[in-house]
């Protein structure tokens, strides 16, 4: 049986930060924007070399939620890691936040563009 590597303690660093991003989030954009930041940080620490946000691809409308650019697909540290460890599982769960208020935004955009003017 072999080893998985866990990434908790960095997930529960991020995790205060992007909930409340998220949860101040006044439109689609600054959801992706914040959900695409947060797993770059991530992946940043996790291995130890800077990772971008545009090489993560947020997709709301579609079964699995994001997607990684090939740069990164291509990069055999990330391969081994996300296959050995929990990134999968922690990535799920940052996803499924910003997805759940992404479609909360997504219903009331004239009620979300009208809070912004009034700001």
């Amino acid at each position: 049986m072999s080893t998985r590597l866990s990434y908790c303690a960095v997930e529960k660093k991020l995790w205060p930060k992007y909930r409340e991003e998220i949860s101040h989030s006044r439109n689609t954009v600054e959801v992706e924007g914040t959900f695409t930041m947060t797993v770059a940080d991530l992946l940043t620490n996790v291995l130890e070399e800077k990772i971008y946000s545009e090489d993560i691809i947020f997709l709301p409308d579609e079964e699995c939620h994001y997607r990684f650019r090939d740069n990164l697909l291509n990069n055999e540290k990330f391969k081994t890691t996300f296959d050995s460890s929990d990134l999968g599982a922690i990535i799920d769960r940052y996803v499924h936040t910003a997805n759940s208020r992404y479609i909360h935004l997504s219903k009331l955009p004239e009620k979300t563009n009208s809070k912004i003017k009034r700001h």
